[in-house]
């Protein structure tokens, strides 16, 4: 079968950044690609949900994610994977299955009133809610990876330190459910993480590029390996969206891009959220330029993409 996956949609989202895909070009985009495949996967964090209110988030993706169902068909298969940012529409369903929650799960889609509107919204082709990862084909395992924020500290993809204590062995183990205040609280206000973006003047943005790769390769990738250990993954290849880092590329140190002892190899999907902080001056192509996607074809083997490698800044932001 072949597969598309993408993560990291951020839709209806609000400040640091644009979510690319509510522009008309690189939706277009998007949608003639499909065209090749025979299932997308949206790998985590397609709605906006931590950041900005459902109220305003919701009315957005809709839009988008309608065009896109309608777009693959009653023939064709969506697969939507939740993340962090958007883990509002599985976490009680998540939280109810205890130490019974699977590395892979097929999620009722009424699980929650979120996800049964979401779902509403693609009824245009087949839909299944995975959660937190699947098996796309043997010896291919995906999730959106923020999992890996569990051996980090700061607990964030944005850590700086490995943490050598509290190493998660279950799927249900690395589930931070917060409690309903603490989803308003974040609604309320940009995570810290998110609230760099904003102070970190654009000029600066090859030099935060470059120190937030060096971090995310000595780091995050290495936390991933070690969370997809954890899980008991044993597969060839992991793909994983949540750092926003498209790889591995042409020059990346190859071997940071596997989990302990060499496997699973790693391959990460980009993100669709242009981030002026770590693109702006940078130009199209660059590892944290939107637009990236994987694709999966019967050899098994994942692909890098960057379907908007093409885009100049001026053309992701146009038409809004």
């Amino acid at each position: 079968m072949r597969t598309l996956l993408v993560s990291d949609l951020h839709l209806g989202q609000r400040g640091g950044g644009v979510s690319v895909l509510e522009r008309p070009a690189p939706l277009a985009t998007l949608l003639s690609a499909l065209e090749d495949y025979d299932r997308l996967v949206l790998l985590g964090d397609t709605v906006e949900l931590q950041e900005a209110h459902s109220a305003h988030s919701l009315p957005v993706a809709e839009l988008i994610l309608r065009r896109i169902a309608e777009q693959l068909g009653p023939d064709r298969q969506l697969v939507l994977v939740p993340g962090n940012h958007d883990h509002e529409l599985v976490r009680e369903w998540a939280q109810a299955q205890g130490p019974g929650l699977a590395r892979e799960n097929l999620v009722p889609p009424d699980s929650s009133p979120l996800l049964a509107e979401v779902i509403s919204w693609l009824n245009a082709t087949r839909v299944e809610v995975r959660y937190p990862g699947m098996w796309l084909m043997d010896g291919v395992w995906a999730a959106h990876g923020h999992q890996l924020n569990h051996y980090l500290r700061p607990v964030s993809s944005w850590g700086l330190h490995t943490r050598r204590s509290e190493r998660p062995q279950t799927p249900a183990a690395f589930e931070y459910i917060p409690s309903r205040d603490q989803v308003e609280h974040m609604r309320d206000g940009l995570p810290p993480e998110r609230a760099v973006d904003n102070l970190i003047p654009k000029r600066l943005a090859p030099l935060t590029a470059y120190a937030l790769d060096r971090q995310m390769q000595r780091h995050a990738l290495p936390a991933f390996g070690r969370a997809a250990l954890a899980l008991g993954v044993q597969a060839d290849w992991a793909i994983f969206g949540h750092v926003h880092r498209r790889g591995p590329r042409t020059g990346d140190d190859q071997a940071r891009w596997s989990g302990p002892g060499g496997s699973p190899r790693l391959v990460n999907t980009g993100s669709w959220r242009h981030e002026p902080v770590v693109t702006h001056g940078i130009g199209p192509g660059g590892v944290y330029w939107p637009g990236g996607a994987v694709a999966l074809g019967d050899d098994g083997v994942p692909r890098s993409l960057g379907l908007l490698d093409g885009f100049s800044e001026a053309d992701l932001l146009a038409g809004h």
